[in-house]
Order: C-alpha cells, then structure tokens, then sequence
C-alpha cells in the first residue's frame, strides 16, 4: 500500500520505447527521475528489470512477466479517470495522436482539423505515420489514439466502425490519347502503369484484383505516395488508379484526366481503431464523432458532385 504507483508509469514507458531517454521524453520528465525511478524498481522487486544493450533497455523476465499486468492495471485506472472527466473542447488543452496513411491524411486532415480549430483551439491534432504490425500495440499503450486504415485483422479488445467505401478511378494527363473517348479494359491493360504504395514491395489492390482474375498489366513506376504517382502521371502517357477522393483532390493541382476503372476493382475502404479502454474516454468519443461528421460530409459533397 506504500508502493508509489507512478513507478509504474515509468516501467510501463521504458518496456514500451526500450530506452530511458524515449521514456523520459514521453513522460515529460528528466533522464536523472527516470533512472531514479528504475532504481527503485530494481529495489522493489530485486531484480535488474532492464539490461542496457547497445544504446537500448532490454526486459529481463522479470520484467516480461510483470510488463502485461501492469499495462492493464495502468489502462484500467486511465478509463476509470477518462470515463469519470468532463471534455469541454473549448477550454480544454490535449493532444490527440491519429495514424493515418497518405491517402486519408490528405483527404481527411484539412478539414477535420478547420473544425477543430474553431471548436477546440487547445486540442493539438498529431497525424503519424504507423507499422500495421504495431497498431494493436501503439493503441493498447496510447500512443496512438485513433487509426484510420483500411480492414486489419486485429485482436477483439480494438474498436472498429467503417468510415467509408472510396472507388477507384483511373487517372492520366488531360491530353492523354486515351482521355478522348470511354476507357476500354483492353486500353487500360495494354497502357503503362503507376503504383503508389508507401509499401517497398509487394501487390497493390488492382493487381492483386487483376491476379484473381489471371490478368496482368505492366508497372513503368512504384512511388511513395498519390501526389508523387500523379505528378509523374501528368508528365507522362502512364496511368494511376487511386480513389476517387484523392483524385479529385488531386486534379485540383495537376491537370488530369479521371476516368472510370474500365474493370472491375476493389474499392478503398477505410475503418477507425480505438482501444476498448478509450471507448468511454469522453475526449476520445468527441473527436470519433467529428472524424464521422467530416466523413459524412465528404460523402453528402461527392454525391451532390455526382448528381451535378
């Protein structure tokens, strides 16, 4: 019952970063507190906790077994406080860190984040990029809060919701040839091609679809990111498939030609994440829902551009 319990935060911050200096750094205090803190750890539970390896902190068993206890004890209180406080967005001062992929960032972001700014000019909004093999893990210890992705196979203790089902579309440069009449499947797999993907290797949605179906098309380009795949589309004759959303976006800015995909293909769903411990932390439950109010109103503006 003596035991400062704030001693735990520090366990839980250097078993998660694997370094003092990271740990310090997300808890806000000294290097010298930290090393203090372990010291007494070390005391408590006689055992080292944590080996220096190289320039990192490495669990001892010890440590292992106490690490997954300690997460749940330290989430368990966090909900209990969330739950229990009151979020007033226009005096509150926090910050909320969301992952999100390049296609969603650009789409997503600027106006989410014109809402915030008039409704809750304290909330500081961090957009970060994320290891899909990690994100399970970054939000059970909250250093993510939401991810906006697309279907992940995640343990039942991650929230989810669909946001949006985004189709793909076909760009290419306004004088492009094939931008003068309907494109054809047979023009569209004879063209060459653009993938975007922040991936290093690996299919992207289209070709796997084309793989299913025993088709193939010819990949000229891989780039990082759409606003590279269609600056490189508006200088050449290749061709870029990516949603519809960030292609219109994006021929706001180079001169493109959109096209329906001549075939069908995946479209581009995206669903939010959120811890189950967060679910009632009424901060987190605010900025879910203006995360739907701008994917609502995205879907209203597409639909009348539709219609028009």
């Amino acid at each position: 019952m003596r035991f400062d319990l704030n001693l735990f935060r520090v366990f839980d911050a250097i078993y998660a970063s694997g370094s003092l200096t990271r740990a310090a750094e997300a808890l806000h205090l000294t290097q010298p507190a930290v090393s203090h803190a372990l010291a007494r750890l070390r005391d408590r539970f006689d055992d080292p906790l944590f080996r220096r390896e190289g320039r990192g902190m490495v669990p001892t068993p010890r440590a292992h077994a106490l690490a997954g206890d300690v997460r749940r004890a330290l989430e368990l209180l966090d909900a209990g406080i969330r739950s229990a406080g009151h979020f007033d967005p226009a005096s509150v001062q926090r910050r909320f860190v969301v992952g999100l992929r390049e296609a969603v960032e650009t789409t997503t972001l600027p106006p989410l984040l014109a809402g915030l700014r008039a409704e809750a000019p304290g909330v500081v909004l961090e957009s970060v990029h994320f290891a899909r093999e990690t994100v399970a893990r970054d939000l059970a210890r909250g250093h993510l809060d939401l991810v906006l992705d697309i279907p992940l196979p995640l343990a039942p203790e991650i929230r989810r919701e669909a946001l949006f089902d985004d189709a793909l579309c076909i760009a290419m440069r306004a004088d492009h040839p094939l931008a003068a009449r309907p494109l054809s499947r047979e023009d569209w797999l004879a063209a060459a091609h653009v993938v975007a993907s922040g991936r290093p290797s690996g299919l992207s949605l289209e070709d796997d679809a084309l793989r299913r179906t025993g088709l193939h098309r010819q990949v000229a380009l891989r780039c990082q990111s759409y606003q590279s795949g269609c600056a490189a589309v508006a200088a050449s004759d290749l061709l870029l498939a990516l949603p519809r959303r960030v292609a219109e976006e994006q021929a706001a800015v180079f001169p493109l030609h959109l096209a329906p995909a001549p075939l069908r293909l995946p479209s581009f769903r995206v669903q939010l994440y959120w811890h189950h411990a967060a679910h009632d932390d009424a901060g987190n439950r605010w900025l879910r829902e203006r995360i739907r109010a701008v994917v609502r109103s995205a879907s209203v503006a597409s639909e009348e551009g539709d219609r028009a």
